[in-house]
This record gives structure tokens, sequence and C-alpha cells, in this order.
């Protein structure tokens, strides 16, 4: 702040100098065109740009990627432009292991980067400002609007006040540039790409559409020499998928509560009334039900018996591309899913093959009816600091509301102005890509992708506030697809749009606001542990499930499964009225 102030004042200064010079009686010189000769045209001072600022180093930190290609970032040409553009000379600062720990570290010894992130990790948030380790960037962003035109909108938006109340209790403070996830279509699992050979020979090419037939798909997979499906779950911790594809449409849900405050429960259907009760259900009979039908399934060879340990993204893809498994669901129930899965495995091993040897699956009903993929749509994935330590928090927001309009959106997203897929096909993001060790289908620039979206996609603040811009973010990534690859996404889309606005079902935005109290998080964690231990033994048949769900049950109710349910409860009443 001192520094631009110092800058203000130097060109006042220069300005009051440069007034004084010219001709000594400028009452008596005739002005040019047809003012009068004793009213001289009045002027305004020249507007102030990045250009006229110091040029400062801003060290940026994003999580996970490379920084050995030395020559290849220093030729990166959106770096390059990013620079020119608001006169700064950008470090980028990365690593995996660590990470968070070491931007707390540095944060503490005064040796943060001047814009680094945590992943989601909101107590920090309050404890940083607490402690004014962070910059307050409203108190900046607020006196002068005009130098941020698009942050001043972003932060005055009622939407960003509450995060800012709910963080710190001040609406009117705010201390990180919030990150938030949301997908450009909507995401739910339980719908899984098939190999169409294996359907056409075991199923006549008929895709299961209801619980029943999608068991009886995968029992006969299994006596005809096949795994019938796989759901993502090589960890034991992702059990998502199977209770999406068996246990909601069933309604009920299997899974541990872990995650959204309301996983592992089921809704009375009044939501977004006063009368909305959420009911814990993974040790419900009905859960027990569909755990029977899973062990059934693993018995007769038609559930991968690599479940928990099989990896997903190495050992299952060989398998499916190698027509040993019938079905796989890797949770991302969007048609870049399917247009991904076509290019990584299959034609990775069957370079001639087509979009035909791939057929999209349909989520299950049950008695008519689809199980619901409650969600709001977006959840925080980062916040981005100014550290106080910072000695020009004024030229990082210059930066900020550079990224954030409609040439920093396009130089990262490809979308307007720079035609470079156009002009040099993918080879262009190839060699950016190569630099940083990255390749991904929404963004293809690492710097500064999950800036303002968590999932990486382009926003759009020059037409829209700041919340509808980044919960209906824009995808482009069939701008840069191939022919190929853009048939199979929207092949994959048309299948969808027949089911997923009856399978997701979006809460009210105040389920965005829930805050669970703190002992609910070690009864969390016993849970999850308690079903990773109980339902691998059931399904693998290493447990009687008759006999030992009565167990299953004692321990859940002595982990505080009443306590938790009525903790969520009372924080979704609360955020309903605080919201």
């Amino acid at each position: 702040m001192k520094k631009t102030l110092s800058l203000l004042l130097a060109v006042i200064m220069l300005m009051s100098v440069l007034a004084g010079c010219g001709e000594k009686n400028p009452e008596t010189t005739a002005p040019k065109g047809d003012a009068p000769a004793n009213n001289p045209v009045e002027t305004t001072p020249a507007e102030i740009t990045n250009a006229d600022r110091e040029n400062v180093t801003i060290r940026f930190a994003q999580f996970g990627n490379s920084v050995d290609d030395v020559d290849g970032m220093a030729n990166d040409p959106i770096k390059q432009a990013i620079e020119a553009a608001v006169n700064v000379t950008l470090e980028y600062d990365t690593g995996v292991d660590g990470f968070d720990d070491r931007m707390q570290t540095e944060l503490f010894t005064g040796g943060a980067a001047e814009l680094f992130p945590t992943w989601g990790e909101t107590d920090k948030i309050a404890k940083w400002a607490e402690e004014d380790l962070v910059y307050n960037i409203a108190e900046i962003i607020n006196a002068e609007p005009e130098r941020y035109p698009y942050l001043y909108a972003m932060i005055n938006t009622e939407e960003y006040k509450a995060y800012n109340a709910l963080y710190t209790g001040d609406p009117e403070a705010a201390y990180a540039i919030y990150s938030v996830a949301a997908f450009a279509d909507p995401s739910f699992n339980g719908a899984p790409i098939y190999n169409t050979a294996i359907l056409n020979e075991i199923n006549g090419g008929k895709v299961p559409a209801t619980v029943e037939e999608f068991i009886n798909f995968v029992n006969n997979c299994g006596a005809n020499g096949y795994v019938g499906w796989w759901p993502r779950n090589n960890k034991l911790t992702n059990w998502g998928v199977i209770d999406a594809m068996m246990a909601r449409p069933q309604g009920t849900s299997i899974i541990a509560p872990s995650g959204d405050a309301w996983a592992g429960f089921v809704s009375n259907g009044k939501i977004g009334t006063a009368d909305e009760y959420w009911t814990l259900a993974t040790t419900s009979d009905a859960s027990k039900e569909v755990i029977k039908q899973l062990a059934a399934m693993y018995k007769s060879g038609g559930l991968d018996s690599g479940l928990g340990v099989k990896g997903d993204f190495d050992d299952a893809y060989s398998d499916f591309a190698a027509g040993k498994l019938a079905s796989y669901d890797n949770g991302f129930g969007f048609p870049l899913q399917f247009s991904s899965f076509l290019a990584n495995p299959w034609k990775s091993a069957h370079p001639e093959g087509t979009i035909a040897d791939l057929t999209q699956g349909v989520a299950l009903t049950h008695n008519g009816s689809y199980g619901s993929t409650y969600t709001t749509g977006t959840w925080i994935g980062a916040h981005y600091f100014i550290p106080t330590s910072c000695e020009y928090p004024e030229r990082v927001l210059d930066l900020v509301e550079f990224l954030a309009s409609a040439e920093g959106q396009d130089l990262m997203h490809n979308t307007v102005n720079y035609e470079f897929n156009a002009e040099a096909g993918s080879d262009y993001w190839n060699g950016i890509n190569i630099a940083y060790g990255y390749q991904d289908g929404r963004c293809k620039y690492v710097w500064f992708s999950y800036l303002f979206s968590g999932t990486e996609y382009q926003v759009d603040f020059t037409n829209n506030d700041w919340w509808t811009a980044v919960s209906k973010p824009i995808d482009n990534s069939n701008n840069w697809a191939t022919e190929e690859n853009a048939a199979a996404y929207d092949y994959a889309a048309s299948v969808i749009d027949t089911f997923v606005d009856e399978v997701v079902y979006y809460l009210p935005a105040y389920y965005n606001m829930i805050s669970l109290p703190g002992e609910a998080a070690e009864i969390r964690t016993k849970m999850a542990d308690i079903t990773n231990q109980y339902l691998t033994q059931m399904i693998g048949g290493q447990l009687d499930i008759e006999a030992a769900w009565p167990n299953y049950v004692a321990e859940y109710e002595a982990a505080g499964a009443a306590e938790l349910e009525q903790m969520v409860n009372e924080a979704i009443a609360a955020a309903r009225e605080n919201g």
C-alpha cells in the first residue's frame, strides 16, 4: 500500500510541475478550436494503468505440478502475456508431498508466496485472520473499486458475504479468494460404461435399466467367464459408486457418513421446509438386503474379486481393455468420462477401435424409481490468500483482477481471442503441458487453473455475477477435442440427458453452509472404519451377513449413530434459518 501511495504522490507532483510549464499567461493565449479565449479547456489526469505501476515479483503457489523444464517455462507464451498485461514477474511454486504443511510453515515464518492456497480447510481462515497473517482483501478492493471492478463486484455479492460470515463471522471481511468447485455438467455416480461385445454376447445388446436387470447381467457374466462390474473402489474408501448403483435406487444408503453432511443418510422428502429430516441409513434393514445382493454378485464372480486391492486406473483399465471386464464405473457420470475412457484405456489398447466398441450405461431404477444423488452442485475447492508479509498486496490483486477478466480467462482457456487450437491443433498445448507435467480436458494451462474454479473450468465474470459464474462454469473441452472424441462426448451426453434430471437432486443453497460440531468428526471417522471392516468381510464371504449384522448395528450405535443423526439435522436446521 505504501509503495502505491508513494507512486500516486509522485505522479501528482509531476503533474503539478508540468502544469506550471509552458505559456506564462495561458489566459491570454487563444485556445484551439471554438473554446472561448478566457475559458481554458479543462483536462483530467491520465488514468493510471498497470504499465505505470511498479514491476514486482509475485510468487504463486499451486499444488502438484512440475517445474523441471526451465526452458519450457521460460518460453511459455501465456505466462509472458500475463506478465506483460499486469507488468509483473511471475514465479511458480509447486509441490505434492507436504505441500499444505509447507504453505502454513512459510506463512508462520514470514516467507509465504505472495498468492497461495489451502484446499478447502475452512478452519484456517478464522485462525489466520485472527492472527493477522493474511490480508483482508475487502479493505483493499473496496478502497479502489475502479481499479478492481471485477473483484469489487465479486466480493460485494450476498453469496460472497455469506461465506465471509461463515468463516469469520464478519460478512464484510474477505480474507481469501474463494475457489468454488462445480462441474459444467451434473456429476453423479452409477452410470457405467459397457464393453459392447460382451453386452451383445451376454444380454443381447440390452443395457440394464433396473437393479434386477443389472444383477442378472453381472451374474451371467460371472457364469460365462467375465467379470461383470468394476465399481471404482481400489482403496475400500470409495463406496459411493456401489451406493449409487445399488442402494439409492432401493431407497437406502450403505456408505458411512463422511464427506457431505448428508452422506449415508436418506431424506424424508421434505427438503427446504421446517419438517425436513434425514435418517442415518447405513445399518438399516434395507441396507442389509443390498449387502446380500452384492455378496451374491461377488460369489458368482460377477463383482470384481479385486475390490479394495485392484488399482482403478491401471489394473482395472488393463482388464477392461483386455476384454475381461464387462462394465466399468469410475464415478464421473458426465459425458467427458465416456470420451476420456474411449481414448484411454480403450484406444490405447485398440488403436483401430471406435465409439461403437463401448456403450454408455444408464442409472438404474427399482420399482420405477431412480435413486437420488443429493448435491448442492458446488463446494469450496480452495482458498487463495495474500500473506501480510507481502509488501505489495495491491499489485497481487492487480494480477487476480486481470485473471478474472475476459482476457485473463481467455488466455488460460483458449476461447475467444487466442485461437491457438485452430491454428496449431493440440500440438500448441502439448508444448505447454509438457513443460509443467500437466494434462487435463478442462483447463489446458496449469497456472491459476484453480484460482476461481475448483474444477478448473472457465468462469465468465463479465456477463455474470460471481455465484452464477462459479456455479455454472464453461466446459471448453470439445473446442480442442478430436472429431472422434467430440462425437463420443455428444453420444454419451445424449444418453445421460435422458435420465440425469431424475437422478441429480439439487439441494437448497443453505446446504453449503452446514457446519457440524467438532465431535462429529470423531464419530464419522469411527463409523467409516467400522463400515470398511464389516462390508469388506460380508461382501467377500468372510462374515455371515445375518449373523454379523446385529454386531454391525451395535458398533454403529456405540460409536454415536443417534448423536450424529441429531447433530446433522440440527446443523441443517441452523443453516436453513441462517441462510
